[in-house]
């Protein structure tokens, strides 16, 4: 018992002041004015004064109509604000999942995010099929150049020429560049939808493809997760970063279809 009432005090001091004088005056009167009519019926009292029983009813009744009456406007007034405070907060998560969506498509030169994500799919499979292909296999060169071909068609290079080799990716510096700027927009937009996601409680996408993102946005671009940065060994070291750049890729495009398809 003394939770619900704990929890009744809560509530009433959180309602208006006006309120919460109503309530605070009105019940105890009303209980008071019952406990005195049922003591006046005891006593026949009632009968020979008619006109005061009509009055007394009707006071007995305001004491507890009106407290309970703007208790009941105030929950559906607190549910309508809470309903166009959720529209809101789903407005702008909306905006800003269009944000990222853009910010992330950003190098890619107009594909759709459809297109990318196919094509990242593929890429990553292919690379990582690559990676078990022995380094002696007279095959894995032309595996690996029809690789960097398909990643051209995803992300052209420079003068439109794909690449020849993994080595030949941190010598474009501009590109590099290009890359870097397309990283801090990734980020900062991801950084937004965090913040209105924190508005959403639990209308957002699953934990799972969240997470994900969350630490495809952390790795973004770092060490042995750029093909663009140079290393000790570009070949090998420069292969495994387009793998760990592609898995990260994947995650972000997974989360942009995910929270597109939320929104709609």
């Amino acid at each position: 018992m003394p939770q619900p009432i704990t929890r009744a005090f809560s509530w009433l001091k959180s309602r208006p002041r006006a309120t919460r004088i109503v309530i605070s005056v009105g019940i105890p009167l009303g209980i008071a004015f019952v406990a005195l009519g049922v003591w006046l019926d005891s006593i026949d009292w009632w009968p020979r004064h008619g006109y005061l029983l009509n009055l007394f009813s009707g006071l007995t009744g305001v004491c507890f109509g009106v407290p309970f009456a703007l208790a009941g406007l105030d929950y559906l007034i607190r549910n309508q604000e809470e309903h166009r405070e959720a529209e809101r907060a789903r407005a702008r998560a909306a905006v800003e999942v269009a944000v990222f969506v853009e910010s992330l498509l950003n190098v890619f030169n107009g594909q759709t995010l459809d297109d990318v994500s196919d094509r990242v799919r593929a890429l990553l499979g292919e690379a990582l099929a690559i990676n078990m292909v022995r380094r002696n296999d007279p095959a894995l060169k032309d595996r690996e150049r029809d690789m960097r071909v398909a990643f051209n068609e995803l992300l052209p290079a420079p003068g439109g020429r794909p690449h020849s080799t993994w080595s030949s990716f941190p010598r474009h510096s501009n590109e590099a560049q290009k890359m870097r700027l397309w990283r801090t927009g990734v980020r900062t937009s991801w950084q937004r939808l965090d913040g209105v996601r924190n508005q959403m409680a639990d209308d957002w996408i699953d934990k799972a493809t969240e997470t994900a993102a969350h630490q495809a946005v952390a790795d973004l671009l770092t060490d042995g997760r750029n093909p663009w940065r140079r290393t000790s060994d570009p070949e090998a070291l420069g292969a495994a970063a387009m793998r760990n750049f592609l898995r990260d890729l994947k995650a972000l495009c997974e989360a942009a279809k995910t929270l597109e398809a939320h929104m709609r």
